[in-house]
């Protein structure tokens, strides 16, 4: 009988210890749930903040190229190969960043829409300077955002300017 009553007592105590442990997993659960939500409204509202700012890039952007076509510092082949890459950049990064796919995956999956094509590209990109073929080797969205600040610097004249004036000074 005492045997009885000393297994129906530890039963007891391995109830109060599992009920204990399930009402302590709850409240972990309950915060992990917050936490999770707190998480989810900070990740939308950088995306949304990303979209922003990749689309403002691209104004920019194909406003500089225009610019620099305008004003006959790149010629009609240049202009017809960087403009498409330009025009679509919001497009491009975001790809990259939310599908994981890399940059030439990305922009193959843009050029379908276009009527210049990858290789066309990578013609006026071989005739750009050797630090614009470096960030476009890359293959990465922040490879590309690289690109297209450095190759919209070169052929607009703000790097050629700023490495003229050092040297005129002397």
């Amino acid at each position: 009988m005492i045997v009885a009553f000393g297994v129906i007592g530890l039963l007891i105590l391995f109830l109060i210890y599992f009920v204990l442990r399930a009402q302590n997993l709850q409240k972990e659960l309950a915060l992990l749930r917050h936490s999770n939500k707190q998480t989810s409204n900070k990740v939308t509202y950088a995306y949304r903040n990303l979209v922003l700012v990749t689309d403002a890039l691209e104004k920019n952007l194909t406003a500089r190229i225009e610019s620099a076509y305008k004003s006959r510092l790149i010629d009609q082949t240049q202009y017809n190969a960087l403009h498409p890459l330009m025009r679509n950049f919001s497009a491009i990064v975001m790809t990259c960043c939310e599908k994981g796919m890399s940059f030439e995956e990305s922009l193959n999956k843009v050029l379908l829409n276009e009527e210049v094509t990858l290789e066309e590209i990578r013609e006026v990109v071989k005739a750009l300077p050797g630090n614009v073929r470096m960030v476009w080797a890359k293959n990465t969205a922040d490879g590309f955002i690289a690109f297209c600040q450095t190759v919209t610097a070169t052929v607009s004249g703000t790097t050629a300017k700023a490495q003229k004036e050092p040297s005129s000074e002397e």
